[in-house]
């Protein structure tokens, strides 16, 4: 009953040319065969003993290829035998064993199946049989046909222990192929008795890596057990030799029976036409589970050994520091990794680990600026000092680096370090180490990549933030993480590792099998690779939107700081100059870059109502800059803009574009006025055209998570903020409840970036089924799909879609376009950090990986949502109120305002606008009078009510003062502005204002503005003349004429009273006024009615006004009442402040 192995001598003849390298096998052990002549020889060390043993040899040529072929079958007791095999060349394919399956116990007596696939190759031949050698000492023989098996066997064992079953499946052609498992017989019916059967015989692979590439052979010599181990003297031989078997790339391998539960010693020999070199012996300890072992090839050392070698564990010690930090050691270890090049240094393992699992066998070694001629897989001494470098957080090395020893060549096997860790230290005890990753990775982090070359990973899928709703905790996170690093230090790396064909690396792909170093920087682990990473585009990009349906799509972009105000020069790309503290572009080659991306993507969407975010709060003129570009794009006027001027105070608002082809303005844009916005929502309605349907959309961007405050609204798990933004919410809340009654239509979507993820307290409060019950329709996406936004890793949506209780059924369908939070920052418009700082113009050079397309045009991922709507009744007409009556009045004149309005009405307010207190009447007359006191530019307010609604009106009234008898005129320029458009100017535009200093209307059809350089002569072309119809200016009144406009200046002028192109001089130079169009002589000219020369000008009224500049312009005293007749004393040099004709009347004393 003892389990027993033997040796098989196998002798083969008819050896052939092509025949480089042939195998013996037998239950599923595997040996080489020595060659000489045309015959071969070799042992199969450690068979178990059993009757007929189907010993197969097979020829392979350089290539793999099988050549010749051939079997032999005998009994094998406990004395070593002998067989011989007659081999045959092959004419045809030999069959192919494609799986044996068997279960991993059977107990005695049980009846067992096992299934066995198999296949011939094309060729002609079909199957002829199968051969089942159960490991008991018998076998099955059943004939087969066709060129296909699948079929199982029964066996019956009728003894416990593990059996190896062989198969072995011949064809017509008696070509064979095998293949073995293994599987334990139980004897669960008896109890135990303690007989000694003897060691357990295990097939036992040993796979070597790292042999020289000139080696002609390589044999694993296994020792027998050191120390008392139970084994039978008959189970265990002293020693065995088994002649392994090449594999390509410096790998061999061969099979062999050891009894389990022992430990041996493995020295690997190595022939080579240099000699033989032999390893160092390395343990193995073969068991029911651990049938295989990889062991690297590293000859003995060659260094000479010194006083003291301290291993490398023992400097890393069991904790996060050194126990021997600041001493001097000399150790020795296998490289791993040359990083010299980039990080400084190299990494060094032991050749055989320690038997502590908490301390590491690698660390690096710094080199500093002298490198050191090391390569990977060099077996090294070194003798340094250890340190822990930094601060904070530091890391175990070796620096001073006194002496390095080259002692030959050694490898080692990567540890297998599955993810999720179960620990956040776990990897202390890889550190330094080289480590093998099984687990399929995911990239989930990018932001680093163009600028550190680094890529953030994780087990089990892109990381999402805890509170967006597909589970998860920050803790949970972090043990799935690590970050994959390019071995380099620097930033803004020249050439980007691990890019994909499409000069890209989006968040989402894959990389499985990751090797490499594990490297402690900065309070994290990163794995520098050894073996280059070998990624999956698992996250394609997708050309346009995934389709929504419906008849109308709407779109929610934020389009990252869209300014047209650029940074730090502006050569004309915009109007709208620079500023150092705008938010978007540089200057215009990157703001041509940045439009370009946000075009694509807006047309790719090709929505019929945008929704913006981010377009620079400057009026309109960001938001038409991007109307313009987009519709140049598409060639024609497709989109219009909700023109709203600026709201709000933040830098940024929220804009909407819309299709006049697609949908009509049903009513005037609404905004929050709620001060708990910095970036107020902004609502309109849209009609449908085809359907007739209304609904209202409402473009949103909440309070950011960051900016945090000290105390206060802090960050406790929802970024900072949170309760600033559940008010945000509340009062959004109630403007839909304002808009739904303004607008008698309940269908409301509101769109934008909320900046709050899917799971956070403003959304919960938005679609609370027991409050406002709107839908969250981001959740109709598919979860691993649900997000926006990438930060610090993590992914969500802060860019939301969410319908009303009304609309959500009118909802065709919703997607998220990922073109932007997958993909690395270093693709957007920026030039910045990108190695390429030179770059001025819309091309630039390596390692530029900007494309014009709609790739990273921003940081969010845009919303598309399809709507089906219902036509909607016309609603009745809203209260709106019509308030007539000249326009002017006589003060001391009754007025008489004609209310008109297009329902009865029962109370009517008036605020008269002089002061008087306001005037209310109920069920009021068609007309109500009043008398002004003073003249003035007024405006009269209307409000009324007509049962439940309410509306409000207003209408400018100009009350003009009584004649006064024997009354004069005088004409005269009360301010002049040269500076318009310039650097640091505050207006875009000169100017020149009159005023109208006497005590009778003055005349201005016909009068003409005049201008000439500081030492130049008046001409036709430098003369406005003001146009016929122009009407007199009252005793007190100003009059705004705006000239040439310069690149600078941030703010129009006030709405000007008429419009000229003079290019007056900033600092110095000379302005008539003139009673008509002829070109002036100067100022003796008797149709000259003022004149002022200001600077360095050769004329003037006595001296002239000093210097004006950008920002300064000349303003006649007393609100243009002084006039003595010298420029220098009746001017003064202020802060330009235009005032036109809607300004308070200054009449004159």
């Amino acid at each position: 009953m003892n389990r027993v192995s033997s040796a098989i001598t196998v002798n083969a003849s008819g050896v052939g040319a092509k025949s480089n390298v042939l195998v013996a096998k037998v239950s599923g052990l595997e040996a080489r065969l020595l060659p000489s002549g045309t015959q071969a020889s070799g042992e199969l060390p450690g068979v178990r003993t059993g009757r007929n043993l189907n010993v197969l040899v097979e020829g392979r040529d350089s290539q793999g290829i099988l050549r010749q072929q051939g079997s032999a079958t005998l009994d094998l007791s406990e004395t070593d035998q002998s067989v011989s095999v007659a081999l045959q060349d092959l004419v045809a394919q030999a069959p192919v064993v494609a799986s044996v399956s068997a279960p991993a116990s059977v107990k005695i007596g049980d009846p067992l199946s096992i299934r066995v696939q198999g296949s011939q190759p094309a060729g002609g031949d079909q199957l002829a049989s199968v051969k089942i050698e159960w490991g008991d000492g018998s076998s099955d023989t059943t004939a087969v046909t066709g060129p296909g098996l699948d079929a199982t066997y029964p066996h019956t064992y009728t003894a416990a222990g593990t059996q190896t079953v062989t198969v072995t499946l011949t064809n017509t052609a008696g070509l064979s192929s095998t293949s073995s498992t293994s599987l334990k017989v139980i004897d669960a019916a008896n109890p135990t008795v303690n007989i000694d059967l003897g060691a357990e015989i295990t097939p036992v692979t040993l796979n070597v890596s790292g042999v020289p590439a000139d080696a002609t052979r390589v044999q694993a010599v296994v020792t027998a057990p050191l120390g008392a181990q139970t084994l039978r003297a008959a189970a265990l031989k002293p020693s065995y030799t088994l002649e392994l078997v090449p594999r390509g790339g410096g790998a061999w391998g061969g099979t062999l029976g050891l009894p389990v539960g022992s430990t041996y010693g493995v020295v690997i020999k190595t022939i080579t036409p240099a000699g033989e070199t032999s390893s160092a012996s390395q343990p193995i300890s073969p068991s029911a589970t651990a049938t295989s072992f990889d062991l690297p090839f590293a000859p003995a050392s060659a260094c000479a050994a010194p006083a003291r070698l301290t291993p490398i564990a023992a400097i890393q010690g069991p904790g996060a520091s050194s126990p021997l930090a600041g001493q001097t050691v000399t150790t020795r270890g296998v490289v791993t990794l040359d990083a010299q090049a980039g990080l400084s240094g190299f990494f060094m393992q032991s050749a055989t680990p320690d038997s502590d699992p908490a301390t590491s066998d690698g660390i690096f070694v710094f080199t500093g600026t002298t490198p050191r001629a090391v390569k990977a897989g060099d077996l090294v001494q070194v003798s340094a000092t250890v340190t822990e470098f930094g601060t904070t957080n530091p890391v175990t090395q070796l620096t001073s680096l006194s002496a390095l020893d080259a002692c030959g060549a050694g490898s080692v096997t990567p540890s297998e370090v599955p993810f999720p860790l179960s620990s956040a230290t776990d990897l202390e005890r890889y550190e330094g180490m080289q480590i093998r990753i099984p687990t399929t990775l995911t990239v989930t982090d990018t932001f680093g990549y163009g600028r550190y070359g680094e890529l953030g990973l994780a087990s089990g899928g892109r990381v999402f933030n805890p509170t967006n709703g597909q589970g998860g905790s920050a803790a949970g996170n972090a043990l799935r993480r690590i970050v994959l690093d390019d071995v380099r230090s620097a930033q803004n790396p020249a050439t980007l590792p691990f890019l994909g064909p499409d000069n890209t690396r989006r968040a989402g792909d894959t990389v499985a099998g990751l090797t490499g170093t594990v490297h402690y920087v900065g309070g994290g682990y990163r794995i520098e690779p050894t073996s280059p990473p070998v990624f999956v585009n698992a996250n394609p990009r997708f050309a346009a939107p995934a389709s929504v349906g419906g008849s109308l799509k709407v779109a929610g972009a934020n389009v990252l700081n869209y300014f047209t105000q650029l940074v730090t020069s502006n050569s004309g790309c915009t109007a709208d100059g620079t500023s150092a503290s705008s938010r978007g572009a540089t200057n215009c080659a990157e703001f041509l870059r940045q439009q370009t991306k946000v075009v694509a993507a807006l047309r790719g969407l090709d929505a019929d109502v945008v929704t913006l975010m981010e377009v620079q709060n400057n009026g309109d003129s960001a938001l038409n800059n991007l109307r313009d570009a987009l519709n140049t794009a598409y060639g024609s006027s497709v989109y219009a803009a909700v023109t709203t001027g600026v709201i709000g105070t933040d830098a940024i608002k929220v804009a909407m574009l819309y299709k006049p082809g697609r949908v009509a303005l049903e009513r005037p844009f609404m905004v929050d006025t709620n001060t708990v916005y910095s970036r107020p929502p902004l609502a309109q309605t849209f009609r449908e055209l085809g359907s007739g349907g209304v609904f209202t959309v409402v473009a949103n961007h909440f309070k950011s998570k960051g900016s945090c405050p000290t105390s206060g609204d802090v960050d406790t798990g929802q970024g900072c903020w949170n309760q600033l933004r559940v008010q945000q919410a509340q009062a959004l809340l109630n403007f839909v409840d304002t808009i739904k009654t303004q607008t008698r239509d309940a269908d409301v979507l509101l769109m934008g970036d909320f900046n709050a993820y899917g799971d956070e307290d403003p959304i919960k409060l938005l679609t609370d089924p027991a409050g406002a019950n709107f839908e969250g329709l981001n959740k109709r996406i598919p979860a691993d799909e649900r997000y926006s936004f990438q930060f610090n890793g993590e992914f969500g949506y802060l860019d939301h879609a969410i319908a009303s209780p009304n609309l959500k059924a009118q909802v065709s369908g919703i997607t998220e376009w990922h073109i932007n939070a997958d993909e690395p920052v270093v693709l957007d418009y920026n030039v910045e950090f990108k190695n390429n700082p030179a770059c001025t113009s819309t091309t630039c050079t390596s390692p530029d990986l900007y494309t014009p397309d709609a790739y990273r045009a921003s940081d969010h991922d845009p919303v598309l949502v399809g709507l089906n709507l219902t036509a909607d009744a016309a609603a009745p007409a809203a209260l709106s109120l019509n308030p007539s009556g000249a326009a002017t009045v006589v003060a001391g004149q009754p007025y008489t305002l004609t209310l008109g309005a297009n329902k009865a009405l029962d109370s009517v307010t008036v605020t008269w606008g002089d002061g008087s207190a306001p005037e209310t009447v109920s069920a009021p007359g068609a007309s109500l009078t009043h008398t002004y006191a003073t003249a003035g530019t007024l405006t009269i307010g209307v409000s009324a009510t007509a049962g439940a609604e309410t509306a409000t009106a207003s209408k400018p009234l100009s009350v003009t003062a009584a004649p006064v008898a024997g009354g004069t005129t005088r004409l005269v320029i009360s301010q002049l502005f040269g500076g318009g458009g310039n650097t640091g100017s505050v207006y875009r535009n000169d100017f020149v204002e009159l005023f109208n200093a006497g005590s009778a209307d003055a005349v201005l059809a016909g009068r003409s503005i005049q201008y000439a350089s500081a030492a130049g002569a008046f001409s036709a072309a430098n003369t406005y003349i003001l146009p016929a119809g122009t009407p007199a200016l009252r005793p007190g009144g100003y009059f705004l004429v705006q000239m040439a406009a310069g690149t600078g200046g941030t703010s129009a002028l006030p709405t000007p009273d008429a419009t000229g192109s003079l290019a007056l001089g900033a600092s110095a130079g000379k302005v008539a006024l003139v009673a008509n169009g002829d070109p002036s002589t100067g100022k003796a000219d008797p149709d000259v009615l003022d004149f002022v020369g200001y600077g360095a000008a050769n004329e003037s009224e006595g001296s002239p006004t000093p210097v004006l500049s950008a920002t300064a312009s000349a303003q006649r005293k007393a609100g243009g009442c002084t006039d003595t007749g010298s420029n220098s004393a009746d001017f003064d040099v202020l802060a330009a402040a235009p005032r036109n004709s809607a300004a308070p009347l200054n009449v004159c004393p």
